[in-house]
């Protein structure tokens, strides 16, 4: 897989270089789906999803995953469950992969790949506040809800409704709803513990939950407590091979002509640092791949000169600190990159799976005061700690600084020459080098990644409480029954975030090491330390020659607590009233109507160390803001015609319709409706279709994030990797000769972040979708037990409030018909000398244009064994199917090229997830297979671009195996990825999302549960 040297935003606004993710989050084995069938009412307390009325409204596609599935999977993360589902994508954040700033360990729900902020998460059908920090390097904008607040032991069910939900819900279901409905009336004790790892001895997660319940008051009420107890060890990414340093990656080629991106082997490494520190003579990147002397740094112009020993080879720090050879490795297209060699190791230093620790309590109750009003209440609290294990460390080169900006917190390393951690004898090659490159003796310069100071883990603490209480009841008129309801919820999140702040003061100060009177190694005398307090305030000397020769003292002294804070609160209030408002010759006509009452409120805090310029970081801003929204609704469904009308090709016709007025503080009203029907011709079919306006407001970091720094990376289309690419090659390459950009050009920021303006818009209108879904329903009367529901998605998404991102504006300004008058083009700054951009504006914009089509089908077919002449006790055979296919997801940012998210890795056009299970009186056994299509490394990319463009399909398997020993006490075994199968490749490169398949990176892993019950 390719590794582009750059950093991401989600990393802070340090600039940095950063390994291209192919990894990101995920999960380890599947639940069973299905799709739900329309049945009657529900009676008493059941959760119905996708309406208010009280009936199972079968106009929307709905995919309902039961609890005993997640858990008899193994699955220790809801998240993780829906992940390897084939209706959601990458979530923006996971416990695997790269994690989100300040939301270490969080999960969030991407249904159909359109972002978590457009996928609405309820619990038992109420909203859920949200974990996600509102800073603009959080891993999502909106209200996403944090999945790994919620223990799989208290899930009953969760319901997936496709696009129908923004009526019924309110803002943010554009791709659909999550539903997570809880157990309720439980009554005995349950306990359950489980352990698992890894094959290799690794990744370990062990935990326990505990659920009670109890019936009182002759059955009148019920509580339910369930804790749950999870501890997962962390990994990073060079705990596997094809995740590390040492895989196989697709590399710029130094060819002129044949593919631009060819198969290196030896591993990536980024070539001008290192973990021990490379030294040059002249304050510039130390080589390109050539000892020193000679070629010319494409940034500067200027030669490359290292260190060099007698015999002329360019010379490096070993790990204890002594000046040895460099030893290249293949040198690729890329000046930062070489495959193999003593370059730095970039792909080790990144998160694989979060260290985390989840602790949960959980309260349901309810009780009926009368037979015609009853009280229900929920309370929860929680503690999660996750820690990000590693990632882009913080550097010293000149890569980042420009022509003579040694010393500054980001460049070179100026260092004296006597440093008394320097041997004698490297003192003298150092000052040797230094006068015949015809500079000063006394300081040389040092390129170095700092990962025995930062090596880029933090840790995210996060507090939730959430209250819930309400009243409902039902009455009569006449002969027309009637049910009111009304629940208040509060919720709110803590989030603080930790991490090392190096200061850069004081790492001068410790750097600028003298011998004392007392012979020992000593700061130089008169420093002053920074502003900002670190752990210790006594200068202790600073040795960065090597790695691991940090005193502790040093590291105290230079180290400042980094403490970051997020507060979410959300308060939501809804009353209804529902029931039947005539008696039609097909059934009733019911009809609901209500209010809601929301407000939201968001404030990060980034703390003393990131609000302030102290070390590699740019200021980092604060976010605060809240909104609240007044809403009124009504729904109502009319039968028109049923199967006692005995009406041939008519057995049953219902029509249902929802609408919802929402005033937001931020933007004013909106109106949001759906409307459709489900028709029965035939006994056993069921055709639905459905039409919904729906919508999402902007978000408190979209509308209130202030204008700052920040530093992007990206592909621009004027370099010579991408100038064939977008939706029209020739418009690109003629805009990039008109902007002067010379044919071979190799563009620095696609490797290395600039720095640029990003922050929010409070003038933001709400992104508006429009959605249609038609399908149906079938249960062969031939074939009992047999069920196929199929549906087509069609989502158009207009006013898309999006930041850009530097790349987008880029390929918005080349790829368009009416450059340079296209608004992005003024959103960029690029030198007319280097052609390099060297500045950027990237706000908040409803600039964004998103199209998704899709068919989905599920099916279902339960057999008892006995009618294929078994004994009784054999059981039942489940087997189960849940199929994606996707013909489209293309989204436009103004009137640039359109980009393909269909076929990218980690959104394969065709997806299936299937089981097997068998369920008897004393066992059940399991067995899942994943399919996930053929990909391809970029579709945004001509083939021709690359040697290895396909990416290969993925398969995978894990089973369970459940033995009841007696009636309370039950074992279970699982084994995911029992036949060890690999990841995707494109020929002989690793080329995956390591969410999507987490199985494959993680390899064969057991788990054993013990479950006790009374």
């Amino acid at each position: 897989m390719a590794m582009a040297f750059a950093m991401a935003p989600a990393a802070h606004a340090q600039q940095s270089p950063a390994a291209t993710a192919t990894s990101d989050d995920a999960a380890t084995a599947t639940p069973q789906a299905e799709t739900a069938r329309p049945q009657a009412a529900p009676q008493g307390d059941i959760v119905v999803t996708g309406t208010r009325t009280g009936g199972k409204v079968a106009d929307q596609p709905v995919v309902a995953i039961t609890g005993d599935s997640i858990t008899n999977q193994g699955f220790t993360q809801i998240g993780q469950a829906l992940t390897n589902q084939p209706q959601f994508g990458v979530p923006a954040n996971s416990t695997i992969g790269a994690q989100g700033s300040y939301g270490a360990g969080q999960s969030f729900s991407n249904l159909y790949n359109l972002g978590a902020q457009r996928t609405l998460t309820l619990v038992n059908g109420s909203r859920f506040v949200s974990a996600a920090a509102s800073s603009v390097f959080g891993a999502s904008v909106g209200t996403p809800v944090d999945l790994g607040q919620i223990a799989p032991a208290l899930v009953d069910r969760i319901d997936v409704v496709s696009v129908g939900g923004a009526p019924i819900y309110g803002s943010d279901a554009i791709a659909g709803t999550v539903n997570i409905i809880l157990k309720k009336n439980f009554e005995g004790l349950d306990v359950t513990g489980s352990n698992g790892i890894s094959e290799k001895g690794d990744g370990a997660d062990s935990n326990v939950s505990l659920l009670v319940g109890k019936n009182f008051g002759d059955g009148r009420g019920n509580i339910t407590f369930n804790a749950y107890y999870d501890h997962q060890d962390g990994m990073t990414r060079a705990a596997r091979f094809v995740t590390g340093s040492d895989a196989p990656f697709l590399g710029k080629s130094t060819s002129a002509t044949g593919p631009q991106n060819i198969a290196y082997f030896g591993g990536d490494r980024f070539s001008v640092v290192s973990t021990t520190g490379i030294p040059t003579a002249i304050d510039n990147i130390p080589f390109n791949g050539l000892s020193g002397g000679g070629a010319k740094d494409p940034l500067f112009g200027s030669p490359f000169q290292t260190i060099t020993n007698a015999a002329g080879q360019a010379l490096f720090f070993n790990s204890a600190g002594q000046l040895v050879p460099f030893r290249h490795g293949t040198v690729v297209g890329s000046f930062t990159d070489e495959a193999g060699g003593d370059g730095f190791r970039v792909g080790d230093y990144a998160n694989l799976l979060t260290d985390s620790k989840r602790i949960q309590g959980v309260m349901l109750g309810h009780y009926d005061f009368s037979d015609h009003v009853r009280f229900h209440a929920e309370a929860w609290a929680s503690r999660n700690i996750a820690t990000n294990t590693a990632n882009q460390t913080l550097y010293n080169t000149a890569l980042f600084s420009g022509p003579g900006g040694a010393g500054l917190p980001y460049a070179n390393y100026a260092v004296s020459s006597t440093n008394p951690y320097l041997s004698a004898a490297d003192q003298a090659t150092i000052q040797a080098s230094l006068a015949a490159a015809g500079q000063p003796t006394n300081q040389f310069y040092l390129a170095r990644a700092n990962t025995d100071l930062y090596a880029g883990a933090f840790s995210t603490r996060s507090s939730l409480a959430r209250g819930v209480a309400g009243l409902d009841g039902d009455f009569k008129i006449g002969t027309h029954n009637f049910t009111w309801e009304g629940t208040v919820t509060y919720g709110q999140v803590n989030s603080t975030s930790n991490q090392v702040g190096l200061v850069w003061q004081n790492i001068e100060n410790a750097l600028n090491a003298v011998v004392g009177a007392n012979g020992q190694i000593t700061c130089a005398p008169g420093y002053k330390n920074a502003a900002i307090a670190t752990l210790s305030s006594t200068c202790a000397p600073l040795n960065i020659f090597g790695t691991g020769n940090v005193s502790q003292a040093a590291l105290n002294y230079i180290n400042a607590p980094a403490i970051s804070r997020q507060v979410n609160k959300q308060f939501d209030a809804i009353v209804d009233i529902k029931g039947s408002l005539a008696h039609l010759p097909a059934g009733d006509l019911n009809a609901v109507i209500g209010g809601e009452i929301r407000r939201e409120s968001q404030a990060f805090d980034p703390g003393a160390f990131f609000a302030g310029t102290y070390s590699q970081y740019a200021a980092i801003a604060p976010v605060s803001g809240s909104y609240y929204t007044h809403e009124a609704f009504t729904e109502v469904t009319v039968p028109l015609l049923s199967p006692d009308m005995q009406i041939p090709l008519l057995r049953e016709l219902t029509l249902h319709g929802a609408a919802r007025y929402t005033d937001n503080s931020l933007n004013g009203g909106f109106w949001s409706y759906t409307g459709g029907g489900n028709w029965s011709p035939l006994k056993g079919l069921t055709l639905r279709g459905n039409y919904t306006r729906s919508f999402r407001a902007p978000s408190v970091t979209e509308a209130f994030a202030p204008v700052a720094t920040t530093f992007e990376y990206g592909n621009d289309p004027c370099d010579s990797q991408f100038i064939n690419g977008g939706s029209n090659p020739a418009t690109r390459a003629k805009n990039c000769t008109a902007a002067g950009v010379p044919a071979g050009f190799t563009s620095s920021i696609v490797n290395a972040t600039v720095q640029g303006l990003g922050g929010g818009n409070p003038k933001l209108n709400n992104e508006i979708a429009n959605s249609w879904t038609v399908g149906g329903q079938y249960e062969a009367p031939f074939l009992p037990g047999f069920v196929i529901n199929a549906d087509y998605i069609h989502i158009d998404i207009k006013n898309e409030i999006v930041q850009p991102g530097v790349q987008s504006i880029m390929q918005a300004c080349y790829d368009s018909p009416s450059y340079p008058n296209s608004p992005f083009c003024s959103s960029i700054t690029r030198d007319p000398n280097s052609h390099q951009i060297t500045n950027f504006s990237d706000t908040f914009l409803n600039i964004a244009s998103q199209n998704y089509r899709a068919a989905q089908v599920s099916a279902r077919y339960s057999l008892k064994l006995e009618n294929l002449g078994l004994p009784e006790g054999a059981g039942v055979l489940n087997l189960s199917s849940n199929y994606l296919h996707e013909f489209k997801n293309q989204s436009v940012v103004g009137t640039g090229s359109v980009q393909y998210s269909l076929g990218s890795i980690g959104e394969p056009k065709d997806a299936v997830t299937s089981m097997i299970d068998w369920q008897a009186n004393r066992f059940d056994w399991s067995w899942t297979v994943i399919y996930n299509g053929p990909t391809k490394v970029n579709p945004n990319n001509p083939a021709s671009n690359y040697q290895y463009y396909n990416v290969s399909s993925y398969w995978m398997a894990n089973t369970s195996f459940g033995v009841m020993v007696n009636d309370h006490f039950r074992l279970r075994a699982i084994v995911n990825n029992p036949f060890n199968l690999s990841v995707t490749y494109a020929g002989p490169v690793p080329q995956f999302s390591a969410n999507k398949n987490w199985d494959a990176v993680f390899g064969r892993a057991y788990r054993i549960s013990a479950e006790v019950k009374f």
